[in-house]
């Protein structure tokens, strides 16, 4: 059975392109309707954060009473790659948010080093990685006999939606895994390397990838080849000991600082409250509609970690495997201590275990294990609510201006 519209295109590269140029086309609806046509709003910065004097040019458009998200300090970074202008004294945890250096570091180079640039290359960094998933993704349901339009799929992963909404670096990592399942399936080798490389630099959790396939390797007593993908870990290695050497920031605090949420501080305080859900300031029924997503997301990312040991426990277990189990466990501990308060924070991390979780229904192992990477995405995109309505509301001024009554 083939993805309905499977003949769009001439294959993997063009639902690349078509998903980079869908994901452009909703960046800039949204920025026009709801921003005032501020592209920098996407970086989403907030007023309790001080804005760097140094880009003041820019006219950053900031959120009043907010602290605003990760994406602003993510563009600072950009800016100031290798910390030769001081821009980390503007960034939260600087030593947690440098070890994700990937994105921000490839912006500046195709930016040339020109600050007038690099914002428009930062975004254009965001879209290539988007190309880059939908490519492998369509690459990968080839390999499964099925159409390459699979590939813009790639489109409703979680982190997908986040990262085209607040700039942050996270569809990157989720690219790569998809990468890493399809040159694992090909039996590639250095391009497989080359991507685990990659993986460590583009944020920590990334770190799981490699050492999930090396763990593989030795437990099939593959030594060598164990020892030769380790050395993968190495430019990320160098770099996380610079930082852990010249800046100052706690690498602990993020993880921990929303456990006090999470188990409530009186006996009487709602459920609701002690799991750290958030409570929304809408009209009722969208206000219920997004706390009953809340729940059946927290139900599908737990199905999600019973999958991932599930694939682990067969015989024929693969790489694939043994990395969406380390996922899954960097899942239940993050359950323990990250807050459910922010919609967008546990998807983002969950990402690379659903898309995990997901692969094997496209290898005709069930269609079970696409339920959780849905139900996500789905509470991920109702978020996306109001900004829809915004666009849907300027649409309509637009057809109405063109057309006489």
């Amino acid at each position: 059975m083939r993805f309905p519209g499977a003949s769009i295109g001439r294959g993997p590269l063009a639902a690349g392109l078509l998903a980079a140029a869908l994901a452009f086309a909703w960046q800039a609806a949204t920025v026009r309707a709801n921003y005032d046509g501020s592209w920098s709003a996407l970086f989403c910065a907030g007023d309790r954060f001080a804005v760097p004097p140094e880009l003041a040019w820019e006219r950053i458009h900031v959120f009043p009473d907010s602290g605003g998200y990760d994406g602003q300090f993510y563009h600072y970074m950009a800016h100031d790659p290798l910390r030769v202008r001081g821009l980390d004294k503007y960034i939260d945890l600087p030593r947690l948010r440098y070890r994700r250096i990937l994105l921000p570091l490839s912006a500046y180079l195709l930016a040339g080093g020109q600050d007038r640039f690099v914002d428009t290359a930062y975004r254009a960094v965001i879209l290539l990685w988007v190309a880059l998933g939908a490519y492998w993704l369509g690459r990968f349901a080839i390999s499964t006999g099925r159409g390459p339009a699979w590939g813009l799929a790639f489109l409703f992963v979680p982190a997908v939606i986040i990262s085209l909404d607040r700039l942050v670096v996270d569809a990157a990592l989720a690219a790569l895994v998809l990468a890493f399942a399809l040159y694992v399936k090909e039996g590639s080798p250095w391009k497989l390397y080359l991507v685990l490389l990659c993986a460590t630099l583009t944020r920590e959790t990334g770190v799981l990838l490699l050492t999930g396939y090396c763990l593989y390797l030795l437990l099939r007593r593959a030594w060598r080849h164990a020892l030769l993908f380790a050395t993968a870990a190495v430019p990320a290695a160098a770099w996380f000991g610079y930082l852990q050497l010249r800046m100052a920031g706690d690498l602990v605090r993020p993880f921990v600082h929303s456990a006090r949420g999470l188990v409530g501080m009186e006996s009487h305080v709602p459920l609701r409250l002690k799991l750290g859900m958030p409570e929304y300031q809408l009209p009722h029924a969208l206000a219920g509609t997004l706390t009953v997503l809340d729940y059946l997301s927290l139900l599908a990312i737990a199905l999600a970690v019973l999958l991932a040991v599930r694939f682990v426990l067969r015989r024929e277990r693969g790489p694939r495997d043994v990395v969406a189990l380390l996922f899954a466990l960097l899942v239940v501990w993050l359950a323990f201590v990250f807050s459910h308060r922010d919609p967008y924070a546990y998807p983002r991390v969950v990402s690379p275990l659903l898309i995990l979780v997901a692969l094997p229904a496209l290898e005709g192992r069930g269609r079970l294990a696409l339920l959780p990477i849905a139900l996500v995405a789905l509470r991920v995109a109702a978020q996306l609510t109001l900004q829809a309505a915004g666009v849907a509301r300027a649409l309509s001024l637009i057809l109405g201006s063109e057309y006489p009554r």
